[in-house]
């Protein structure tokens, strides 16, 4: 007798929720926009790894000064990390950059603000920077 009550009680609640929740169809087109933008997100994020990966392949060496970081996530227990750079091109201004990387996490504990490490910047795209994990200073 306990169970069916509970499950007419529920039964109840459901109802009582649905009175306060926009029509399916409106759920739907919102679920569409925000999909729609987290693609959009997805595209530019990989446009910019990509621009990393083709200035650590082809880019000319540099030197660059962490002035920020953070961890932003995970890949295969590796850390994505995003650090704020001012990278310093030699005969011009210095520049801030900022770069979305992974570290495995035994590099990880060399990482801090005020060290100098070594980058890859496609000459091309100032803002395309690859930074070299093993050159931490």
């Amino acid at each position: 007798m306990g169970f069916f009550k509970s499950m007419r009680d529920l039964k109840q609640i459901g109802k009582e929720m649905e009175k306060t929740m926009p029509p399916p169809g409106q759920r739907l087109a919102e679920a569409q926009a925000k999909m729609a933008g987290l693609s959009e997100m997805m595209a530019a994020q990989t446009q910019q790894a990509n621009a990393a990966m083709a200035a650590g392949a082809s880019g000319v060496d540099m030197t660059a000064t962490i002035t920020g970081m953070r961890q932003v996530g995970t890949v295969n227990f590796d850390l994505m990390m995003e650090f704020e750079l001012t990278v310093m091109p030699s005969g011009l201004p210095p520049y801030p950059a900022t770069v979305r990387q992974t570290i495995s996490q035994m590099q990880m504990v060399q990482f801090r603000p005020g060290a100098s490490v070594r980058v890859k910047v496609d000459p091309n795209n100032p803002s395309a920077v690859w930074l070299d994990p093993t050159s931490i200073r």
